[in-house]
């Protein structure tokens, strides 16, 4: 078992996920997308994650929040981190000055952010990064993924899909004319915990257990 491993199963302030935000005002419409194509996308040359824990992140957002234009918004995946860094090669940002940007050479570019405690420091976000303009994660299997929403009902509209169980008919006493009405349930898509549950909880291991115990296609009361 790799040393890392070991420890991020001790202290609270590790998290076994990687995650991703959306933004902006249509931040729950651009998950489904992202759900639905597998696949996240930017202009940037990288794709962005946070290596903070989720159950660490209220005050996190809670400050975003009070901003005019928020960074992040509370609806977002979660990847198991090992898998991010051993397949798809993401690594954290290297935060630094102008001097040593002029160090790193163009192959190391994408990794890094400016640093100035006076103006510009963003080492709070605990910010990772794949290297392209897309990520595509169909290769990953939906156990080591967790969808990430605001709301338990909220979260249950972006993880689940429904599937028709019956017909049923409803009659006119009057006429005997019978009406057919379907009977739908929400099956599980993805496996996810809103951040109303994650909060009861003190460290993102107690989420993989929580997730863990999910199973896709299960019935979603």
């Amino acid at each position: 078992m790799n040393p890392s491993h070991n420890l991020r199963e001790r202290k609270k302030d590790l998290s076994p996920y990687l995650f991703h935000f959306t933004k902006g005002d249509e931040c729950k419409e651009n998950l489904e997308n992202i759900l639905s194509e597998k696949c996240l996308r930017s202009e940037r040359g990288y794709i962005c994650f946070t290596e903070s824990p989720l159950t660490y992140s209220h005050e996190l957002f809670r400050y975003m929040e009070s901003w005019e234009k928020p960074m992040y918004s509370r609806f977002g995946i979660g990847f198991k981190r090992d898998i991010l860094i051993d397949a798809f090669r993401a690594r954290p940002v290297i935060y630094g000055d102008e001097k040593d940007y002029s160090m790193l050479g163009n192959g190391l570019n994408w990794r890094y952010e400016l640093l100035d405690v006076h103006s510009h420091d963003y080492t709070w976000l605990r910010e990772w990064r794949i290297e392209g303009n897309k990520f595509g994660f169909s290769t990953i299997s939906k156990d080591d993924i967790i969808v990430i929403a605001p709301t338990e009902d909220e979260l249950t509209d972006l993880v689940s899909y429904w599937e028709l169980d019956d017909i049923d008919f409803g009659y006119e006493n009057e006429n005997g004319i019978a009406h057919p009405y379907p009977i739908y349930h929400q099956s599980r898509e993805w496996k996810g915990i809103s951040f109303d549950e994650a909060l009861k909880y003190d460290n993102d291991n107690t989420i993989e257990i929580i997730t863990i115990l999910q199973e896709i296609g299960e019935e979603i009361m």
